[in-house]
């Protein structure tokens, strides 16, 4: 008797489960259905029914997702697209691209929520609930840590903003630095982009990039990828703008851009710390702070020579804690390995700050040899010279300043011969001759003077004081003591 009635309650609990799966699996062939018809709002109500009936139902939780797709529902997607690729193993790939398309979606609505309105509160929250849920998607993309960083920062969360910049350099670094030792650098042209690599690539195209296009070099054995853009302005040639190294090919065939603002924004927070807890006499939490901006900054101008900030910004720090002999560790290793126009000038610059002018005036060389016409070379060669003769004469050392002012006054001139404009070369000129003894050569700059009054520079005290003086010495008294009143009438106005 116990045999049968275990026999039977054996046999109705198998009914009951196979009837159990079974309904799942009917629900499915029923949501088959209504997708076919398009109607995607009953299939979903038939798929979650079949997934929570039975949680491991591969071609359920498929289409679940891909239901979910055509319902436009994507934050259900980035909740749930995990479990799915769990428990359906047959269709994996299918859902690794509904992840990342879902990922682009996402993204995308965040870019637009908040580009529609960047100053609206609402819109900055929308748009970061959108990025928060692609960030969850997809870690690995670090086109959305940016934006994230840039609404964060727009809406005034600034450790929010720092935290994701952080977070997208933490992605990037290493493939930056596999293309800076490469010899890459955005901007550089296709044939600079070939000598730094060592030859044509195997193959290129023209890839979309958002509603504009990018040309992409591949270099097979290196499994690098190398995207170029058009430049904004004439000739309109293709600049490097980005790269991808150790990509496969659907990677590669996505362009990536190199973004340098993460490092931009994170190295002047620390920066900006540092200045404020030097001001307050704090030196050693100045230091710490200090220490955090320099690699940043070191690598962002490796990534982008020509970047103003960090040309700036590495020089002053190394001098506020007398560090030079560091700094020219750093700076002989980087230019050895990828020489710049732009670091030989910022190496110049620091060089000048700690009054090795020789040595400054050895990496202007070396930046003009690079580019002859640099106008940001050529004056700070100029002025290399002449505070070299300044600083001797201050400290007795010499008596004679002439060849040094000779050479200062070269650089301004051939600075001059390309830019009419500039009234700080024309004002050193005119000092330079003075204290040459070339008082024709100082006069003939009166002509120059006049010519900038009908421009923005005559909004200057400083320019109309240059003027009054050199008026002076050309003996017209009353030209010299109108442009002297003018020049206390614009300091009076600027107060």
């Amino acid at each position: 008797m116990k045999t049968t009635y275990r026999t039977l309650l054996y046999s109705l609990l198998l009914t009951f489960a196979v009837q159990f799966v079974g309904c799942g699996a009917a629900d499915v062939q029923s949501a088959k259905l209504y997708r076919q018809r398009r109607d995607y709002t009953t299939a979903d109500k038939m798929l979650q029914k079949a997934i929570t009936e039975d949680p491991t139902n591969d071609e359920g939780w498929f289409l679940y997702i891909e239901n979910l797709y055509d319902l436009k529902q994507f934050e259900k997607i980035a909740a749930n697209i995990d479990t799915a690729m769990l428990y359906s193993t047959t269709h994996r790939g299918e859902l690794q691209q509904y992840k990342h398309n879902t990922w682009i979606q996402l993204y995308m609505g965040g870019y637009g929520a908040y580009n529609a309105n960047p100053d609206s509160k609402e819109a900055q929250k929308t748009a970061i609930a959108y990025l928060e849920d692609a960030r969850k998607l997809e870690p690995e993309q670090p086109q959305t840590y940016e934006l994230l960083g840039n609404i964060y920062y727009s809406s005034g969360d600034t450790a929010k903003g720092i935290e994701n910049y952080v977070a997208e350099i933490n992605q990037v670094s290493a493939s930056y630095d596999q293309g800076v030792s490469l010899g890459l650098m955005v901007k550089m042209t296709t044939e600079s982009a070939e000598r730094a690599i060592g030859g044509a690539p195997a193959r290129k195209f023209v890839a979309p990039l958002g509603n504009d296009s990018a040309l992409v070099y591949v270099y097979p054995s290196k499994q690098a990828y190398i995207y170029f853009e058009k430049a904004t302005k004439p000739p309109y040639a293709w600049q490097l703008s980005g790269w991808r190294i150790g990509a496969t090919e659907a990677e590669g065939n996505q362009p990536l851009m190199v973004s340098t603002a993460p490092y931009e924004v994170v190295a002047n927070d620390y920066y900006q710390k540092g200045l404020a807890l030097l001001a307050h006499g704090n030196k050693s939490a100045a230091t710490a702070q200090f220490d955090k901006a320099v690699p940043l900054l070191m690598t962002l101008q490796q990534l982008d020579p020509t970047d103003e900030f960090a040309a700036q910004a590495i020089p002053d720090i190394y001098t506020r804690l007398e560090r030079t002999d560091k700094a020219k560790q750093e700076y002989d290793r980087i230019l050895a390995e990828h020489p710049s126009r732009a670091m030989y000038i910022s190496y110049g610059t620091l060089l000048m700050k700690a009054q090795d002018y020789s040595a400054a005036i050895n990496a202007y060389e070396k930046a003009l040899a690079l580019k002859p016409d640099d106008e940001a070379a050529l004056f700070d060669i100029a002025a290399a010279y002449k505070n070299w003769a300044a600083a001797d004469q201050k400290a007795g050392k010499k008596t004679e300043y002439k060849n040094e002012l000779d050479k200062s006054s070269e650089y301004f001139e051939k600075l001059h011969a390309i830019n009419k404009n500039d009234a700080a070369v024309l004002e050193n000129l005119a000092e330079n001759y003075d204290i040459l003894g070339k008082k024709d050569k100082s006069l003939s700059l009166i002509a120059e003077f006049e010519a900038l009054k009908s421009t923005d520079i005559a909004n200057s005290a400083d320019y109309w004081e240059w003027l009054a003086k050199l008026y002076a010495r050309a003996n017209r008294s009353e030209d010299s003591s109108a442009a002297y009143k003018k020049a206390d009438a614009l300091k009076q106005a600027h107060k």
